[in-house]
């Protein structure tokens, strides 16, 4: 059983939640990132196979390209959870030709593939926010209005 997160700013109205949490540019904080969302859908009562990978994904373009110390947003309001990862550089990401024994080149494709939506927003000269969405389950979106 993970550990209740120790967000730096946690918001609820109503049924929505929002908690946040700032990782250094280092590769040992993609696990954390990683498991902090975990940790968040966990707390929630909520489950969303496909999240903790696109975290990893996104938390390692935050390392590997913005160089940056990056945050980590998980929000949930009705049937949806969101993601947002926000890093200080300003470059927009853009999709990689991979071959197929890469080991790496495929974040915003599977973006793409596992994702009810997905963007990315430009913050002029302070960086950019990459999110994504992730549908519920009826039964997971029961949890989410009861367990909260």
């Amino acid at each position: 059983m993970s550990p209740a997160p120790s967000p730096h700013v946690s918001a609820r109205s109503g049924r929505d939640e929002r908690v946040r949490q700032a990782f250094a540019p280092e590769a040992s904080q993609v696990f954390a990132a990683r498991h902090f969302a975990a940790g968040v859908l966990e707390h929630w009562g909520l489950v969303c196979e496909d999240l903790p990978l696109l975290v990893s994904e996104l938390a390692t373009n935050a390392v590997l390209h913005a160089r940056s110390d990056f945050e980590v947003t998980v929000a949930r309001a009705d049937h949806r959870v969101r993601v947002e990862v926000f890093d200080q550089n300003t470059r927009l990401p853009s999709f990689a030709v991979v071959p197929p024994d890469a080991y790496s080149g495929r974040g915003l494709t599977l973006l793409q593939e596992l994702t009810s939506a997905w963007g990315v927003e430009s913050h002029s000269d302070l960086g950019k926010t990459i999110w994504f969405e992730l549908e519920l389950h009826p039964d997971e979106a029961g949890s989410a209005t009861a367990g909260g």
